[in-house]
């Protein structure tokens, strides 16, 4: 269930039996709503709300989430913050008074900013030494070159060094106000009593952005076919990966794209039986080949989607030696998707894919909160599961071979690659093979 607030606020509901909710709090706030000066102040925020309210010390605010036996956490990314509370259904009411103390009435101390600083400079340290990390930084970073969508998430050293409380406050004027915030509750819950708690939480909710740094219209994410690569000649693996341009997560070929991703797959090396699976391209590099060898440790295939743009590839690790044919298999397989998919491996990769779908529902009540909130926040209603799987059926082999050429078939590419990667071919090589 769905209501609307007199604010702009919208609440959510699953009803599911048991002991314990979860409670999430989604605003459309990240980085591609940052300006080039304040990039990092969304992820900034996510650690500053936990540092104490105007009634209550980061110690208290500890105690009580503590007391209550709430698993507190968040997480920002380039289009939505999410805060999360699971909790016992009895604690449902005190932990929405938790959250909304958070994100309306903390103070940000100037101490309490120096210090995030060290701690957020030290994760970016950390971050830069995860190669995967770094590869999907710089390939946002190429593809959109001239879009606030290529910016990082954590933001650039000298912007965190720079981060001021003006800065973290502007921010929140501009983006935390009722029309953009949907609060969601799964687990044993009443949906009417809900909203009434959600109603009184956060009646103090700003309903009109405010300060310097609104931002009345994204700017578009254009996509442009590039490349980047961080060659290091003594690393011992190259880590690649090959993106085009897809549709946007509320198109009407999305769940095609969904498909598509099933149909590539991903495997590991720690999954030997991937030489026999049902993607051609995870059993070529997994083995199933002329040299009966595997041409990769690991590939994935990834569909990454906002709202009115997104990434579709193939990110994989392989050593020197390797490279050029992993990457012909890989390009190989876009183009079968464009010209030979059949109806047999659409059909394997719909059940694969409902299957995955209805487990992840299955598995947690915060799979079911995220769900409900990020359709909400793009589609502006929550889709049945029921829908979902009629939009997946409808999918058939001319679809995808139609929205694979739309996508793929003599379309720029883009590519991020780090490591030893002085084998990878040229980019004029890259773009000939679509």
């Amino acid at each position: 269930q769905v209501t609307t607030l007199s604010n702009g606020m919208r609440v959510a509901t699953q009803a599911s039996p048991g002991g314990s909710v979860c409670v999430g709090v989604f605003i459309k706030s990240g980085s591609r709503y940052e300006t080039a000066e304040s990039n990092g102040s969304a992820h900034f925020l996510e650690h500053m709300f936990f540092k104490g309210s105007a009634n209550t010390s980061q110690s208290q605010l500890e105690k009580k989430v503590e007391q209550m036996g709430c698993r507190l956490n968040a997480y920002t990314s380039r289009e939505q913050t999410v805060y999360y509370a699971n909790v016992l259904k009895e604690d449902v009411n005190e932990s929405l008074k938790t959250l909304s103390e958070m994100l309306l009435s903390s103070t940000f101390d100037n101490g309490a900013i120096e210090r995030e600083k060290r701690t957020i400079l030290q994760e970016m340290e950390e971050v830069e030494k995860v190669e995967e990390e770094v590869v999907f930084d710089n390939l946002h970073y190429t593809a959109y070159q001239t879009s606030p969508l290529g910016r990082t998430i954590l933001g650039t050293e000298d912007n965190i060094k720079g981060m001021t409380r003006d800065l973290i406050v502007n921010y929140i004027q501009a983006n935390y106000v009722a029309s953009r915030m949907v609060v969601v509750a799964a687990g044993p819950v009443d949906h009417d009593d809900f909203a009434n708690m959600v109603d009184k939480a956060f009646a103090q909710c700003p309903t009109i952005p405010s300060g310097p740094s609104v931002i009345t219209d994204i700017a578009p994410a254009y996509f442009t076919g590039s490349d980047i690569r961080v060659r290091d000649d003594d690393a011992p693996l190259a880590h690649i990966a090959t993106a085009w341009e897809t549709v946007e997560l509320t198109h009407a070929d999305s769940p095609a794209t969904m498909v598509m991703q099933a149909m590539l797959g991903s495997f590991d090396s720690s999954f030997p039986s991937a030489v026999n699976s049902g993607s051609r391209m995870v059993s070529v590099l997994a083995g199933y080949n002329d040299r009966q060898y595997p041409l990769v440790q690991s590939a994935m295939t990834f569909n990454t989607q906002y709202s009115d743009t997104g990434l579709f590839g193939v990110y994989y690790v392989t050593d020197l030696a390797n490279i050029k044919e992993a990457q012909w298999a890989v390009m190989r397989e876009f183009q079968e998707l464009a010209h030979n998919a059949s109806d047999e491996s659409v059909e394997i990769a719909k059940a694969q894919l409902k299957a995955t779908i209805v487990g992840q529902l299955d598995a947690s009540l915060s799979q079911v909160t995220e769900d409900i909130g990020r359709q909400l926040l793009n589609y502006g209603r929550r889709m049945h599961i029921a829908e979902m799987m009629a939009r997946i059926d409808a999918v058939d082999a001319p679809t995808v071979r139609r929205v694979a050429t739309n996508l793929f078939n003599d379309k720029c590419l883009a590519m991020s690659a780090k490591g030893n990667t002085s084998n990878i071919p040229d980019y004029n090589w890259l773009r000939r093979h679509t």
